[in-house]
């Protein structure tokens, strides 16, 4: 069977699973919350490996900020919801959980589960091994450029693949980074004033970005719209883009043959 490479972003998957849970009774405490948030994610994670049939795992965590997202804008995640003191506090019960599943987890302080599952696909692609990646964060989505990779969206049992993206943004994954560096992507600001329909015209139009900024001469006298403000606000075109793309060198010491899943091998 030719190896299938499983990659969950652990915080992706508790947070949401623990949102959506309701509390039965009206007067119990947080923990309960989070008891249930544990139970349902070990289940969640069984019926991946169940649907996916890996042959390898990681299961990802973010590392304590600050991350170098941060020293590029020092407002990164700023408006983001904070995790729920109870669950950030018994976090390491889902890392022993997830352990004694068999399942290798990874984090790292200072490093995004985004960049460790970006290089470790990146990774994965090297090899020529099929990768699945259990997420709904779309930054991931720049890295189905690759037929070899996917995303899955566990709660709505859906995956998507190249075409997916194009059918999504209207616009190839080669050009998904250039997009995001005009019209944002979720804390990634994008350029002011410019929107989805404007990123997607212009790139459309030119090609990239980067010939978006060559054209400026040729077109400073008779800018206006959306190029005129792309080309006004270049600099945070420029940052946006680098905020939204993964770090593929990053050096993680694990090898494809770690994560390797031992019981999946077995049965």
């Amino acid at each position: 069977m030719a190896p299938t490479l499983l990659l969950i972003d652990a915080l992706n998957l508790i947070r949401r699973i623990h949102a959506a849970i309701p509390s039965r009774d009206p007067q119990a405490d947080e923990s309960q919350q989070v008891d249930g948030a544990l139970s349902a994610t070990i289940s969640s994670v069984q019926r991946a490996i169940k649907e996916c049939n890996p042959s390898h795992i990681l299961i990802v965590f973010d590392g304590d900020p600050p991350t170098w997202r941060h020293q590029l804008l020092p407002g990164y995640k700023a408006q983001r919801k904070p995790m729920p003191t109870a669950l950030r506090q018994r976090l390491v019960e889902f890392n022993n959980a997830f352990r004694k599943m068999g399942l290798m987890t990874f984090r790292r302080n200072g490093i995004e589960a985004d960049d460790v599952i970006g290089a470790i696909t990146h990774k994965a692609i090297a090899a020529k091994v099929k990768t699945v990646i259990l997420s709904t964060d779309k930054a991931y989505r720049q890295l189905l450029d690759s037929p070899l990779v996917l995303q899955r969206d566990h709660f709505q049992k859906e995956n998507f693949d190249r075409s997916s993206v194009s059918a999504e943004y209207g616009i190839p994954p080669e050009k998904l980074l250039d997009y995001w560096g005009i019209a944002g992507v979720g804390d990634v600001p994008g350029v002011e004033g410019v929107g989805k329909k404007g990123a997607r015209e212009l790139l459309n139009r030119f090609g990239s970005l980067q010939a978006i900024f060559e054209s400026e001469r040729e077109h400073e006298e008779k800018t206006k719209g959306a190029l005129k403000k792309v080309l006004a606000q270049r600099e945070q075109a420029e940052l946006s883009l680098r905020l939204a793309t993964l770090q593929y060198d990053v050096e993680l010491g694990l090898s494809l043959k770690d994560l390797r899943y031992q019981e999946a091998v077995q049965g």
